[in-house]
C-alpha cells in the first residue's frame, strides 16, 4: 500500500511539475496576454464592468509571474541565447524612430487641441477637449523629460 502511495505522488508531483513548466514557456505568457487583451476589448464593447474587474484579476497574476521569472525574461522570449536578435543598428533605427513618433504624435496632440480650442466659440461642447489634449501632451513632454534625464543618468 506505501508503494502505491508513493507512485501517486511521484505521478502528481509530475504534473505539477509540468503545470509550472507550462508557466515559463513564453508561448503561455504570450497566449494569456492575447486573452488579457481580449477580455479588456470585450469588457470595453459590453460595458461590463465584472469582465474588466477579470481581465485586472488575471493581469495581476500574469504580473506576478513575470515577477517571479524576471530574471529569465529575455530567454523566455527570446529562447536560445547564442542566436543574435537584434544588433546596434536595428536598436539605432528603432530609438530614432520612436523618438521621432513621439514628436509628431506630441506635436499632431498640441495642433489639434490648438485647433479645438480655436473653434470653441462654434463648438462650445468641445473645449473640454481641446484642454484634455492640452494635458495630454503636458504630460507626454514631462514624461519624455524624465524618462530621458533617468536613461542619461543610468547610462
Amino acid at each position: 500500500m506505501k508503494i502505491i502511495t508513493e507512485v501517486n505522488d511521484m505521478s502528481e508531483s509530475g504534473v505539477v511539475l509540468k503545470i509550472l513548466s507550462l508557466f515559463e514557456s513564453g508561448l503561455f505568457i504570450k497566449i494569456v496576454s492575447v486573452f488579457i487583451t481580449g477580455l479588456w476589448i470585450t469588457g470595453i464593447i459590453l460595458g461590463n464592468i465584472y469582465v474588466i474587474i477579470l481581465a485586472l484579476l488575471l493581469l495581476t497574476g500574469l504580473g506576478v509571474v513575470l515577477y517571479i521569472h524576471g530574471d529569465k525574461l529575455k530567454e523566455i522570449f527570446y529562447g536560445d541565447g547564442s542566436v543574435i536578435v537584434e544588433d546596434e543598428r536595428t536598436q539605432l533605427i528603432n530609438e530614432k524612430a520612436s523618438t521621432m513618433t513621439l514628436g509628431v504624435l506630441i506635436a499632431v496632440i498640441i495642433w489639434v487641441g490648438i485647433v479645438i480650442t480655436a473653434l470653441r466659440t462654434s463648438y462650445p461642447q468641445y473645449s473640454y477637449v481641446g484642454y484634455t489634449l492640452f494635458v495630454v501632451a503636458i504630460f507626454c513632454l514631462i514624461l519624455y523629460i524624465s524618462a530621458r534625464t533617468y536613461y542619461a543618468r543610468k547610462f
